[in-house]
C-alpha cells in the first residue's frame, strides 16, 4: 500500500507540470492582459505609462520567462502577488477557500442523503409505480441546470417567504446563521443534480448486486431482507457509487463557479472567474493549481478507498 501511494504521488508531479504550462500558456494566448484590462476601465492610458507598468508586473519579458520565474517562487512557497487585489496569492486563496470547501461538504452531505435511501428504495421497488416516481425525479434533477435551479430557488424564496440570498461574506464562526442562510441554498443546488446521478448509479450497482449468489444464500439462510440489503448488498454496491462520487467532487468545483455567481458567494469559484475578467495572471494560475492538486488528491482518495469496501482489492 506504501508503495503503490508513493508511486501515485510521484505520478502528480509531472501531471502537475504539465497542467500548469497549459494553464499558463491558454491565458497568454487570451487577447490582452492586465494593463489593457485597466486601461479599458481607465478609458485609455498612456502608452509609457503602460510599458512601465508592465515592467512593474514582470509582463514585458517573455512568456517561459516568466513560467520559469512563477515556477521557481513556487518552489519557495511563493506563489506570486495578485495584480487586481495586490495581495498575496496565498493570502486570496486562504479567504476564499474555507467557503469554497463548506459549500462542496454541505453538497456532497445534501447529495448523499438524497440519494442513499432513493436509490435504495428504487432499487427493491424495482419496476413499481414509486420506483417510476423516484427514476422521473431524478432524470428531472439531471437535466435541470445548476444556474436555473438557483435562480428559482432565489425568485420563489423571494416570492413565497420574503427571503434573499445575505450580501457580503459570513463566516461560519463570526455569523453561524447568516452563513448557513448564504451557502445552504446554493449547497442545495449543487447537492440536487449530484444525488440524481448517484441515485441512478446506486440502483443499477444495487439491482446487480441483489442477483449474486451470495445475496441468494443470504437470503436462504433466513436473514431478514433488511438485513440482506444494508450489511450484504449496499456495502458491495458501494464501489460504482465511490468512484462517480470522486469524479463529482471535480465537477462540484465547477459547478461552485455557477452556484457562488447566482447565490453572491465569495468562494473560490467567484474568486477564479473575476481574476479570469481582470486578466490577473498569478491570482488564476494559483487557483488552477490548487484545484489540479485537489482533485488528484481526491482521485488517490477515492482509489484508496475500494480496499476498504471490498477487502478482495490490494494494491501492490
Amino acid at each position: 500500500m506504501q508503495r503503490y501511494v508513493l508511486s501515485r504521488l510521484a505520478l502528480m508531479v509531472p501531471t502537475v507540470i504539465i497542467l500548469t504550462m497549459v494553464t499558463f500558456s491558454l491565458l497568454r494566448i487570451m487577447p490582452g492582459d492586465f494593463v489593457v484590462a485597466q486601461m479599458a476601465q481607465a478609458r485609455g492610458v498612456d502608452a509609457k505609462q503602460a510599458e512601465l507598468y508592465r515592467h512593474e508586473l514582470g509582463l514585458d519579458v517573455p512568456a517561459p520567462v516568466q513560467y520559469v520565474r512563477w515556477m521557481g517562487g513556487l518552489l519557495h512557497g511563493d506563489w506570486g502577488t495578485s495584480f487586481w487585489q495586490r495581495k498575496p496569492v496565498l493570502e486570496v486563496i486562504q479567504k476564499a477557500s474555507p467557503i469554497s470547501a463548506e459549500l462542496g461538504i454541505m453538497a456532497t452531505t445534501i447529495g448523499l442523503l438524497i440519494a442513499i435511501p432513493i436509490g435504495v428504495l428504487s432499487a427493491v421497488y424495482q419496476d413499481k409505480p414509486l420506483d417510476y416516481l423516484l427514476r422521473s425525479i431524478s432524470i428531472l434533477g439531471i437535466s435541470v441546470p445548476n444556474f436555473f435551479l438557483g435562480l428559482l430557488v432565489i425568485v420563489y424564496s423571494g416570492i413565497w417567504f420574503g427571503w434573499f440570498p445575505p450580501l457580503g461574506t459570513h463566516s461560519l464562526f463570526d455569523d453561524p446563521w447568516g452563513n448557513i442562510q448564504q451557502v445552504l441554498p446554493g449547497a442545495f443546488v449543487l447537492g440536487a443534480a449530484q444525488s440524481a446521478q448517484i441515485m441512478r448509479i446506486l440502483r443499477t450497482t444495487m439491482l446487480e448486486t441483489q442477483r449474486e449468489d451470495y445475496i441468494r444464500t443470504a437470503r436462504s439462510k433466513g436473514l431478514t431482507e433488511m438485513n440482506v440489503i444494508f450489511k450484504h448488498a449496499f456495502r458491495n454496491a458501494l464501489i460504482p457509487v465511490v468512484t462517480v462520487l470522486g469524479f463529482q467532487i471535480s465537477t462540484i468545483i465547477g459547478g461552485s463557479v455557477v452556484v457562488e455567481s447566482v447565490f453572491g458567494i465569495a468562494g473560490i469559484g467567484r474568486t477564479y472567474i473575476d481574476a479570469v475578467t481582470q486578466r490577473d495572471y498569478p491570482l488564476v494560475q494559483g487557483i488552477a493549481l490548487l484545484l489540479v492538486m485537489a482533485t488528484l488528491m481526491t482521485n488517490l482518495l477515492v482509489d484508496l478507498s475500494y480496499s476498504w469496501l471490498d477487502p478482495r482489492i490490494r494494491y501492490s
